[in-house]
């Protein structure tokens, strides 16, 4: 989902807090999370995946991403079949746009996909990852790159 409204949508945050040299926004406060910045060459894609364990916040620090995801989670009964999480994606994808401080949150077993077809080298992604950051909790329904 996009996150526009300050505000907490499960763990995901968008707190802004003024002090009188300005401000700060909020993401994560005291939640077990990893952190990453993701750097998407131009013309690169994640994987359309989807996670049992963890829920994920992306935060585009450039223009010119399209993001994709589901308008709900995949039901837990379909996460070990990739035909059937394709049939999933084909009546739920959302693609929107993502520029320089659109914000977007994840629940676990949300289908999503970052491309990138920006005009800088690297567009960038900060991630925040709440729950078990485990890179093989990965499942990939599509993948460029021919990824299992």
């Amino acid at each position: 989902m996009r996150i526009t409204e300050e505000g907490q949508v499960d763990v995901f945050k968008n707190l802004i807090e003024h002090r009188p040299w300005g401000y700060f926004g909020l993401y994560a406060s005291n939640e077990p999370c990893t952190v990453k910045i993701l750097y998407v060459k131009q013309g690169g894609a994640l994987s359309l995946q989807v996670h049992r364990n963890r829920a994920q916040f992306y935060y585009c620090l450039d223009d010119g991403f399209l993001i994709s995801y589901s308008i709900g989670q995949a039901p837990k009964e379909i996460m070990g079949s990739r035909a059937a999480l394709r049939e999933f994606v084909g009546d739920n994808l959302l693609i929107v746009c993502g520029n320089e401080g659109d914000m977007f949150g994840f629940r676990k077993r949300v289908i999503h996909q970052a491309d990138y077809a920006g005009k800088r080298e690297y567009g960038r992604i900060f991630e925040i990852a709440f729950g078990e950051n485990d890179e093989k909790d990965i499942i990939r329904i599509e993948d460029k790159y021919g990824r299992e």
